[in-house]
């Protein structure tokens, strides 16, 4: 079967199965755990839309779980059907920051590209840090600067509970030669960051922001 599963529904998948097995070792109400568990699968096929009874089925498998050493077991198996984060050549790099001169590749290597819902880098030579976040199909290219200062906050990017830090980018202001500054406090570590990420909606408010 192809992968049908983008990977911030993944980690959706990955709240609710935390969900289930949380009741389930909380409560001794059978009751309650089945009403937690279709409530869960309501919601998956609500976020994953047209999906085939193959692939309903193997999403069912999280009602047979009893408790957390059952996760890992069924995450790893659900892997298989993530879509990955795609490979960028430097053409599509170029393309999304056709202002930007020498921009190196980013490494893909330290990111799990099935767990991978946006990009983060920093090009420590250009003393910027630059993203590509998928919007409409397609990856807009965003840049700025990352503080190197650190503090407990919510992510702009995933809404989680992280350390962050202020990210600020310049867009040109209507007068020739001006700028404004808009800054988001985001995760200072991108992987994390894209752990938390469950929905892509506040990743398109931070473009939408940045660009108005």
């Amino acid at each position: 079967m192809d992968a049908f599963i983008q990977p911030h529904q993944y980690h959706y998948i990955k709240q609710q199965v935390k969900k289930i097995v949380s009741a389930q070792a909380n409560s001794n109400d059978s009751q309650v755990i089945q009403a937690v568990k279709e409530i869960a699968m309501e919601e998956l096929e609500k976020q994953l839309d047209h999906l085939s009874e193959e692939q309903k089925e193997i999403l069912s498998a999280i009602q047979t779980m009893k408790d957390r050493e059952d996760i890992d077991p069924f995450l790893q198996q659900l892997k298989q059907y993530v879509i990955s984060f795609p490979l960028i050549s430097e053409k599509q790099l170029q393309k999304a920051f056709p202002k930007v001169k020498k921009l190196k590749m980013p490494d893909l290597e330290p990111f799990d590209r099935k767990e991978t819902v946006y990009l983060r880098w920093d090009d420590v030579s250009l003393n910027k840090t630059f993203m590509l976040i998928p919007k409409d199909e397609k990856l807009i290219g965003v840049q700025g600067q990352l503080d190197t200062t650190q503090q407990k906050g919510i992510c702009s990017l995933c809404n989680g509970l992280e350390n962050v830090s202020l990210f600020t980018s310049a867009k040109k202001g209507q007068m020739r030669g001006t700028y404004s500054k808009r800054g988001n406090y985001i995760c200072k570590d991108p992987i994390s960051c894209n752990q938390n990420i469950a929905t892509l909606q506040l990743l398109h408010n931070f473009i939408d922001r940045l660009q108005a």
